[in-house]
């Protein structure tokens, strides 16, 4: 009954609802301005708001749930207690149904002195008798006597022996009598049994004025209202505390992490500056070693070995040529070997100190000269590849990739027995120029390499490394070595130190 009232009340309700909210989206001009608001809130605030509405729903929702499991719990007392009371006063006067279908003339007159004699007119203001098939055996209403309605609802469920009952808004057709007097009621159903035995031989229904059942339940469900609006107060209190609380910490927090992250942006900056300054000072010692080198070279051409000549010149004066004989002849035939073989060392290193002019050259022609160089000296033949490569880079990149190439060209000759010795030199795609020398010699242990102290290979990472790029190392025992070193394409940024 109670579920039946809920649907018809929902049904009734719903297009009402629905259309105050259309009316209400229709006559809000500044919702768009107060969503905007609300996204403007901080965190917890909007937390806060949501919590409130969270709060407010819920508890309307418990205390809805409350009420209604009042009203229902004091609908059945009273239902229980009443039909208690009265079945001692009926039941004796309808035992005449267990032989019967209908009631006599001085039963109907009995049920009818019922609530003028009894104690029963005190819980009770009217009451019907029906059979269990549906007629009406006695109403106060004299027309109704002998006619039959469904047994549904609340009055099927009595017929099966179920004590029921629930407010009741007298619509029914069999209420006439209940509506001339009254606008609703409390209507309970009762099965009657017969003595001795749980026979069901009638239904009772009874009507009681409800106005003591509503103060009660009113007064319950303002309880139970008061202390879900206060239980649902303190925990929306509790719940500001605490995110208030973790609001400050998360400010604070928040204030400390912007400040450690400036912190960190600047040392980047500054990390970031003094690598900028080191790879542009980098770029500088390179060309300056490069043109000491040169200097260096020519200096040993020019001066030394020079004199070393002259003197080897004065000596075959002295000595008188190579006719000499006895001892002193011997002598300086030793001089003039050693004299021979220091001005030849002399001219050698002297020539590895004095690179090429690179300035002007292009990568490629670097990569040329560099091929070149080592093929004459070590006699063997290198494959080449230089696809990609770019047009130009800054001058420290091509002095270091001339150096650089040259070192592992003759490592390849060294260790790799110049074994299928391939040069690739290109783009890689990235801001690097990537310089590849390879070879199928015998390998090693790159592993134990690193602690073997190769002066190649660490001039090799050290020249790499100083402009800001990398060496890669790849070699296994028995299956060759590749060298692929990365040096920039681009010249350090910013403010040149004078």
């Amino acid at each position: 009954m109670l579920s039946e009232k809920a649907a018809g009340l929902a049904a009734r309700v719903g297009p009402r609802i629905r259309a105050i909210r259309l009316r209400v989206r229709v006559r809000i001009p500044g919702l768009g301005r107060l969503r905007f608001g609300l996204l403007n809130l901080s965190l917890a605030q909007r937390f806060l708001l949501v919590g409130l509405a969270v709060v407010v729903v819920g508890g309307a929702s418990v205390a809805w749930v409350l009420g209604q499991l009042i009203e229902t719990s004091a609908i059945n007392r009273t239902t229980s207690v009443t039909a208690l009371y009265v079945e001692s006063f009926v039941a004796p006067e309808l035992q005449s149904l267990t032989t019967g279908s209908t009631l006599t003339k001085p039963e109907i007159n009995s049920l009818q002195n019922l609530l003028a004699n009894t104690g029963v007119r005190q819980r009770v203001v009217a009451f019907k008798i029906w059979s269990t098939n549906g007629k009406i055996l006695y109403s106060p209403t004299t027309q109704l006597i002998g006619r039959t309605f469904p047994m549904t609802g609340d009055r099927g469920r009595a017929a099966q022996g179920a004590v029921t009952g629930d407010i009741s808004n007298l619509s029914d057709p069999e209420n006439v009598y209940e509506r001339q007097h009254w606008s609703h009621l409390l209507e309970i159903y009762m099965p009657v049994r017969a003595s001795r035995s749980s026979l069901i031989i009638a239904v009772a229904e009874l009507y009681q004025l409800p106005n003591e059942l509503e103060d009660e339940v009113n007064h319950d469900r303002l309880m139970a209202w008061g202390f879900v609006a206060a239980a649902a107060l303190l925990a929306y209190l509790a719940l500001a505390w605490v995110v208030r609380q973790g609001n400050r910490k998360i400010i604070s927090q928040d204030s400390d992490l912007r400040a450690r992250l400036r912190e960190t942006s600047a040392l980047l900056d500054q990390n970031a500056e003094l690598h900028d300054r080191l790879r542009r000072a980098a770029a500088r010692t390179t060309t300056l070693n490069e043109l000491e080198r040169r200097r260096i070279g020519s200096d040993l051409h020019d001066g030394p070995s020079q004199s070393l000549a002259f003197a080897m010149l004065r000596l075959d004066s002295v000595g008188g040529g190579d006719g000499e004989t006895g001892q002193t002849g011997e002598e300086l035939r030793t001089v003039r070997a050693a004299l021979d073989d220091a001005l030849r060392e002399m001219r050698t290193i002297a020539a590895g100190l004095r690179s090429p002019e690179l300035e002007a050259a292009t990568p490629a022609e670097i990569v040329g000269r560099a091929v070149a160089d080592h093929e004459r000296l070590s006699g063997t033949r290198t494959t080449v590849d230089v696809a990609g490569i770019p047009a130009d880079a800054p001058l420290a990149t091509k002095i270091a990739l001339y150096r650089i190439l040259s070192e592992a060209l003759s490592n390849a000759a060294r260790h790799g027995r110049g074994a299928g010795v391939e040069v690739r030199v290109t783009d890689s795609g990235d801001g690097y120029l990537m310089a590849q020398v390879s070879d199928k010699g015998p390998g090693f242990d790159v592993r134990r390499s690193r602690n073997a102290g190769h002066l190649g290979l660490a001039g090799i990472r050290e020249r790499a490394e100083l402009l800001g790029g990398r060496l890669d190392l790849e070699s296994q025992v028995g299956a060759g070595t590749r060298v692929r070193v990365y040096l920039p394409l681009s010249e350090a940024t910013g403010e040149s130190d004078e």
